[in-house]
C-alpha cells in the first residue's frame, strides 16, 4: 500500500491560522509532503489551510492518549510521519511527544514543559549554576489563593507582576499597582487559575525585546507594550536598533534562557527585559515561533531569509545553520486600537491614508468587521482591530511612520457607543 509522506504541525495562537498556509505550502515544495494540523478544537478556517485536520488533547495528563490517537490516525491512513513542528505554547509538549515517538528531529517532553510553564523555567533559572555577567534573575512564585497574592505583593513593596503560567499572546498579563488591586485581578485571572498562576516583581523603567531563534539563526526583535493595568505587545521592530554591546547583551541573555531549557529546539522566543542600569533579565521562554509576524518582518527585514523555510528544514532533517542574517533595513508592525467600545461603525481605507501621507504600505489588515465588538481597553492581543506593516532602511523614519500612519487610522475610526442600561429605582 502506498504511503504519503506528512509533517504534523501542532495547534496555534490566536489568529495564526493562515501561517498554517505557509507552511503547507512549503511541505509541498520542499518535500512533496501534506500538512496535518492537529488542534484541540476546529476552528472555521482549519480546513482550507491544512491538508488534513486532526483533534486531539494537549494537555499534560492526556499526552500519552493523544500520542496513541495520532500514531493510529497516522496508520490507519497510510501517512508516513516525516517531521513534527509545534506551533503554539500548548502544543509544545505534545509535539516533543509525538517527535520523540518517530524518532524525529525535536526535544524531550521532560525540556518542552519549561516552555509551556513558566514556574517551571523560573525554577531552572534559579538553579543555574551559571549565568551571563550582565543577566539577573527575576523574583517569580505560584499563587494559589487570594490571601496569599495580597501577602506576597505586600512583601514585593505593593507592587507586582501576575500573570498565567501556561497561556501566550498577553492573555491575563496584568500589572498591580498597589495591593488594593489583589482582589479584581484574582477575579480577572479565574479562567487560567487551573494551569497555575505567577507572580513576578515587578521591572519598571525597562526596555523589552525578544531574542528570536529558528535553526541556528537569531537576532533580537524590539517590543512595544500598552501602558496601563493590562500589558499587550502593541509593536514590534526587526531587527531591534543597538549598540554592539548591548546586542551582545542581549544575545547572551536569550542564549542562556534557551541552554536553561532545551539545547535542541528548533525555535526559540525568548523576551528579555534591559533595565535601565543596563542588567537583563528574562520575561519568560517561548519554544515556537514569536507571534505578531515577526518570522514575516524578518523575512523582509534581511538579505535572502526565510525563517519558515529554516524551520521546515529544520523539522525534517534536522538541519541547522549558524548563519546570522544579514540586515537590509527595518520592518516592523503596529496593532491598531479601537477609539472607544462598541459596535465597529466606520474604519478608514489605510491605502488610501498611506498615501496622503506619503507613507509607502507592505501591508494593512482589519482584525475585526464592521458591527463587530470592539473594546478601547486593550487586555491582550486579540483587543486590537487589525495591524499595519511597514519598511525602511532608516529606523527613526519607519518609528515616526509607524506612529504617524496608526494615529490617522485610529482617528477615523468610528463605533457606536453601546447606551449602558439605567438601574431601576427601587
Amino acid at each position: 500500500m502506498n504511503t504519503t509522506s506528512c509533517v504534523v504541525v501542532v495547534g496555534y495562537n490566536g489568529n495564526r491560522v493562515h501561517d498554517i498556509q505557509k507552511l503547507r505550502d512549503l511541505c509541498k515544495t520542499l518535500y512533496n509532503a501534506r500538512l496535518i494540523l492537529v488542534v484541540e478544537q476546529i476552528q472555521p478556517d482549519d480546513d482550507q489551510v491544512a491538508d488534513h485536520v486532526c483533534t486531539a488533547s494537549m494537555a499534560s495528563q492526556d499526552i500519552a492518549d493523544s500520542v496513541d490517537l495520532l500514531v493510529g490516525c497516522l496508520g490507519a491512513d497510510c501517512w508516513k510521519l516525516i517531521g513534527v513542528l509545534p506551533f503554539s505554547d500548548r502544543g509544545v509538549l505534545l509535539g516533543a511527544a509525538l517527535a520523540t515517538h518517530f524518532d524525529l528531529p525535536g526535544i524531550t517532553p521532560g525540556e518542552a514543559r519549561a516552555g509551556l510553564d513558566k514556574q517551571i523555567f523560573r525554577k531552572l533559572e534559579a538553579a543555574a549554576d551559571t549565568a551571563p555577567e550582565d543577566y539577573r534573575a527575576v523574583f517569580s512564585t505560584r499563587i494559589e489563593s487570594l490571601g496569599e497574592l495580597r501577602q506576597r505583593v505586600v512583601e514585593l513593596g505593593g507592587k507586582a507582576f501576575i500573570k498565567p503560567a501556561c497561556e501566550g499572546a498577553s492573555r491575563g498579563c496584568r500589572v498591580i499597582h498597589h495591593p488594593s488591586e489583589c482582589d479584581e485581578a484574582w477575579q480577572a485571572l479565574k479562567p487560567y487559575r487551573e494551569g497555575g498562576i505567577v507572580l513576578e516583581e515587578l521591572i519598571q523603567n525597562a526596555r523589552e525585546y525578544s531574542w528570536d531563534y529558528v535553526a541556528g539563526s537569531t537576532w533580537v526583535t524590539e517590543k512595544t507594550t500598552t501602558e496601563g493595568a493590562y500589558r499587550a505587545e502593541i509593536q514590534q521592530v526587526v531587527p531591534a536598533p543597538l549598540a554592539a554591546d548591548v546586542q551582545a547583551r542581549l544575545a547572551a541573555a536569550g542564549r542562556h534562557m534557551s541552554g536553561l531549557v532545551s539545547l535542541e529546539n528548533g525555535a526559540y522566543h525568548n523576551e528579555i527585559f534591559l533595565r535601565r542600569d543596563g542588567l537583563t533579565s528574562a520575561v519568560e521562554t517561548n519554544m515556537r515561533p514569536g507571534g505578531m509576524h515577526i518570522w514575516d518582518l524578518a523575512r523582509l527585514a534581511f538579505v535572502d531569509f526565510d525563517p519558515w523555510e529554516r524551520w521546515v528544514r529544520w523539522a525534517v532533517e534536522g538541519k541547522v545553520d549558524h548563519h546570522d542574517p544579514v540586515a537590509r533595513g527595518y520592518c516592523g508592525i503596529r496593532l491598531l486600537r479601537a477609539p472607544a467600545g462598541g459596535l465597529l461603525r466606520y474604519v478608514p481605507d489605510i491605502q488610501s491614508l498611506a498615501r496622503e501621507l506619503n507613507i509607502e504600505l507592505v501591508e494593512a489588515v482589519y482584525a475585526k468587521r464592521l458591527s463587530d465588538s470592539v473594546t478601547a481597553l486593550v487586555k491582550d492581543n486579540t483587543s486590537f482591530i487589525g495591524h499595519i506593516v511597514l519598511f525602511s532602511e532608516d529606523y527613526g523614519q519607519l518609528s515616526d511612520n509607524l506612529l504617524r500612519l496608526a494615529e490617522a487610522i485610529e482617528s477615523s475610526v468610528e463605533v457606536t457607543c453601546l447606551a449602558v442600561p439605567a438601574r431601576a429605582v427601587g
